[in-house]
């Protein structure tokens, strides 16, 4: 798949960069002797118009968009349309295939698209290089789950050779300590309460409930900001510069701040591929509000559907698109207060951690009935069984609390650079064998690895 995904968008690349003209059958271009397509050299200089650009264009679409769909979404789209077919009385019977998902095929993706696409829009000049190319697709790091790599982050890098002696080193360990921090020790010692509950939320009072929603969201973040802090780290020590892929949600101030913090990489290339182009379909002058919160609408649907093959992801997208759409009307009612501002923010960061949390059951749960069952406990304090689960686990609440503020004063960010290089040594010797001691005992598989 990585293969065919890589020579497909490398060729692509190459036909995108040829000259245009206005028309292929003007008097220049029939003078031109027909062209071996071996000679790389002459097929790069033969012109093309603007509809076959499209044309070479579409083919990398449709040819990484049309693998992405039948992998992870044929299935869904063959037993939804089977129950639709039900539904209005014309049962019919539908076969799904047992398809096993690429590791990491979301996000090898949205990569190669963008190079492609990048092209197109006169934002990059391919590379000649196909092993140049090939490294961009298949760097380890982040391959199987993000952070989403832009060509023209990681090619321009490629141009410079690597230095040991300019590699970050103490940043990177102590990334990657954090990373594995937030995984083994948080995120899998958390993921038994959690699916001890998602599997049978019926069982389960409303305080357990609440629990293991933020328990949830918590493992969530841990287990996804932990993975792209080792893949930001293990990049880095090859000395290779990937991009932020989170910066402290939780203490975003509204939602909109929100998806400018959370899973930076797929939000902004869906921002810059999607809704930007959606929006220059018209003028300034005649974007209204209604056409605007239609993209916004869109573009949190595609994010709900990017993240998994179920109807409680979209209803997950379409819900914080939304909420979205709410959040900018009112901030543009409240903008001209600005006395009220500090209060507003204030207010804002528990407010947008409990919006987050409230939709999280359909991001956590199996199917879209058992989303809004939970969904129902959550919001209304409805006890759908009488069991607790560990209601203890509560108080571990508290220390994340405290250690994520300190990370996000930068509290942790300049002692460890300035010891001699034996102490630091000695002290990340003896954080590496604490943290064995708390990791968990089974450990789990990477939450984003599913999509």
């Amino acid at each position: 798949m990585l293969l065919l995904s890589t020579v497909i968008d490398y060729f692509v690349g190459l036909m995108l960069s040829r000259p245009q003209v206005a028309d292929l059958q003007s008097d220049i271009v029939e003078k031109r002797k027909t062209i071996s397509f071996f000679n790389w050299d002459a097929l790069l200089n033969k012109p093309q118009n603007q509809q076959q650009r499209q044309a070479w264009l579409l083919l990398s679409l449709v040819a990484n968009l049309g693998i992405l769909a039948f992998f992870k979404y044929y299935n869904f789209f063959t037993e939804s349309a089977a129950n639709l077919l039900t539904f209005l009385g014309l049962p019919i019977s539908l076969k799904t295939l047992n398809i096993i998902l690429p590791a990491g095929i979301s996000f090898y993706t949205f990569q190669t698209l963008s190079y492609s696409l990048d092209i197109y829009l006169g934002k990059l000049k391919p590379v000649r290089n196909f092993w140049d190319f090939s490294l961009f697709v298949t760097f380890f790091p982040q391959l199987v789950a993000g952070p989403i790599v832009r060509a023209s982050t990681f090619l321009p890098q490629l141009l410079t050779p690597k230095n040991l002696s300019e590699v970050d080193f103490r940043g990177c360990l102590i990334l990657f300590f954090v990373g594995y921090f937030k995984k083994a020790c948080v995120s899998d010692n958390l993921s038994p309460l959690v699916e001890q509950y998602f599997t049978n939320p019926e069982n389960y009072t409303f305080l357990s409930c609440w629990i293991a929603v933020i328990s949830f969201v918590i493992q969530v973040y841990c287990d996804f900001s932990g993975y792209s802090d080792m893949a930001i780290a293990s990049a880095g020590l090859l000395g290779y510069k990937l991009p932020l892929n989170f910066k402290f949600p939780f203490f975003a101030s509204n939602m909109t701040d929100f998806w400018q913090r959370w899973h930076i990489t797929l939000y902004s290339w869906l921002r810059d591929y999607v809704y930007v182009p959606l929006m220059r379909k018209r003028p300034k002058a005649e974007r209204t509000e209604l056409f605007k919160s239609r993209n916004l609408l869109i573009l949190m649907l595609l994010s709900g559907f990017w993240h998994g093959a179920a109807w409680h992801f979209v209803f997950w997208g379409g819900l914080h698109g939304i909420i979205l759409v709410i959040q900018k009307q009112w901030s543009s009612w409240v903008a001209p207060y600005k006395g009220s501002l500090p209060l507003r923010n204030i207010l804002g960061i528990p407010l947008t951690f409990y919006c987050f949390c409230a939709l999280a059951p359909f991001f956590g749960s199996k199917d879209l009935s058992t989303a809004i069952e939970i969904e129902k406990s959550f919001l209304f304090l409805n006890s759908l069984g009488s069991q607790n689960l560990n209601l203890q686990i509560a108080w571990l609440f508290v220390p994340l609390i405290m250690l994520h503020w300190a990370a996000y004063k930068g509290w942790f960010a300049d002692w460890w650079r300035k010891i001699p290089s034996w102490s630091f040594a000695v002290c990340f010797g003896v954080l590496v064998s604490a943290i064995f001691r708390l990791a968990a005992i089974n450990p789990q598989p990477f939450v984003y690895f599913q999509f």
